[in-house]
């Protein structure tokens, strides 16, 4: 009995381990992404205006990288339980319909999350072979955010399940 509950502390910890590593990875790459639109748009102002010999480019990446911002910053905040929350109505509910509540809100949530993945990577599988329109890359780059952001909140999901200290706003998001 002792063995089993030993591996179920580690696989929790080693479960743990991962969501911290992948929450570091993305808001790394978030902070790093908004560098890039900040200097990207500071590139094009000045190769528009003093050098007069405008980028082609600068928009399409910027979008490609506010979307994936947008995608890994939806994760990290589904982690940390704060996304903005209307929730007058369910606090005023008894301890045991907010739980049911909370509950068919993450069933939702994963739901979604599984659409993303399934949806998003056959959006972004199915147009490999295209390019833009001045870049020479696959607009898949763009569409990859769904699914990757998808498999990011199936992951957390899966540790709100096993530690119920994920299952709170890690900051007050009530409105």
């Amino acid at each position: 009995m002792e063995e089993i509950s030993a591996q179920g502390i580690s696989a929790r910890s080693g479960l743990r381990a991962l969501c911290d590593l992948t929450e570091t990875v993305c808001r790394v790459l978030i902070g790093a992404a908004v560098a890039a639109i900040v200097a990207i748009t500071v590139g094009a102002v000045w190769f528009r205006y003093v050098l007069e010999a405008p980028l082609s480019w600068t928009e399409q990446v910027s979008g490609m990288v506010f979307v994936w911002i947008t995608f890994l910053g939806t994760a990290v905040l589904y982690r940390r339980m704060l996304h903005i929350a209307i929730d007058m109505i369910v606090l005023m509910l008894p301890v045991a319909a907010q739980k049911l509540v909370y509950w068919l809100n993450q069933v939702l949530v994963l739901v979604l999350a599984l659409m993303m993945i399934w949806f998003g990577g056959q959006h972004a599988i199915a147009n490999m072979p295209q390019t833009f329109g001045a870049l020479e890359i696959s607009p898949s780059w763009f569409y990859f955010a769904a699914p990757v952001a998808g498999a990011l909140i199936v992951l957390y999901w899966i540790e709100k399940l096993f530690d119920p200290r994920f299952r709170v706003p890690d900051g007050e998001v009530h409105l």
